[in-house]
């Protein structure tokens, strides 16, 4: 079921997406306010913020809306993704006088943006939407393959392991995490954290495919920087015996990492699903 999940994926079929496209375009105010659902490799970029000087998807995209709209344009994200870190659903929205119709400028993007960045969808949505504030929760997917023999075209896509891992602790540790649950153990040091750190985990699973593949899914109603690639890292140690499930409750419970441990690498990382609405977890194929 993994591996035949991610063939859908590397075809291009991807999770639904939640944004709340208007029905009807505004004709009130001078601005549109509009909204794009993206998805790209990372191992291209340098991250998904604008850098000067290095390749990121935010400077791609607001170049081509730039050209398309014949005016300056700043895009917010739903949030960032480190370099080398996949999207699938990433969402962001941006304001603009520009009267271009919406196919239009989608055929405009798609040709600027060509292979590096695929847009699946682009609508008005309400003045208010904000791709990053008005974010309910989001879906984070994880690839690794334990005890790949040859794992000579994975890299950038699937984090291989050498040595096999056993999947019981790894379920026992994710299903001991869901609910409120302080996150900074598993933030990366030097991370710039407003407000609480506390997030709300509604689902963590681990799906083992039929070849030996592994999907760690994980839905919070937010994360921090590394969260998740610091989870992997705990949970392939769980899964070599040289850690127990309760180490990460108790990690968690404490709010600082009490067992040091390795981070995944982020090439196995995939914003799946952004949510503006109650969500309802999983990986499921549906719109492009």
């Amino acid at each position: 079921m993994t591996e035949e999940q991610l063939l859908h994926m590397l075809m291009g079929r991807f999770p639904p997406h939640d944004v709340p496209f208007l029905d009807a375009p505004s004709s009130e105010s001078p601005e549109r306010r509009l909204a794009m659902v993206l998805s790209y490799c990372g191992d291209g970029f340098a991250g998904w913020q604008v850098q000067p000087g290095r390749p990121t998807v935010q400077g791609l995209v607001e170049a081509a809306l730039g050209k398309l709209c014949d005016q300056p344009v700043r895009i917010q994200a739903s949030g960032r993704t480190d370099a080398g870190v996949h999207a699938l659903g990433q969402v962001a929205h941006f304001s603009t006088a520009s009267r271009l119709g919406l196919d239009p400028m989608a055929a405009g993007l798609r040709a600027l943006l060509k292979d590096q960045v695929h847009l699946r969808a682009l609508g008005e949505v309400p003045p208010d939407f904000h791709a990053r504030y008005s974010v309910k929760a989001k879906t984070y997917l994880y690839y690794l393959w334990p005890g790949a023999e040859a794992p000579l075209f994975l890299p950038n896509r699937v984090w291989a392991l050498k040595k096999a891992l056993d999947p019981v602790p790894v379920q026992e540790a994710l299903a001991g995490i869901i609910g409120e649950r302080d996150m900074a153990a598993l933030s990366s040091a030097g991370s710039e954290v407003q407000g609480t750190t506390v997030r709300r985990i509604s689902s963590a699973r681990l799906l083992v495919g039929k070849r030996g593949m592994w999907r760690v899914e994980i839905t919070a109603s937010g994360f921090l920087r590394h969260v998740v690639r610091n989870l992997i890292g705990v949970l392939s140690q769980i899964g070599r015996g040289d850690l127990q499930a309760h180490h990460l409750h108790e990690m968690l419970a404490a709010g600082k990492r009490i067992y040091a441990g390795p981070k995944a690498p982020p090439g196995g990382l995939y914003l799946a699903q952004v949510f503006y609405q109650s969500p309802s977890p999983g990986f499921q194929k549906g719109q492009t």
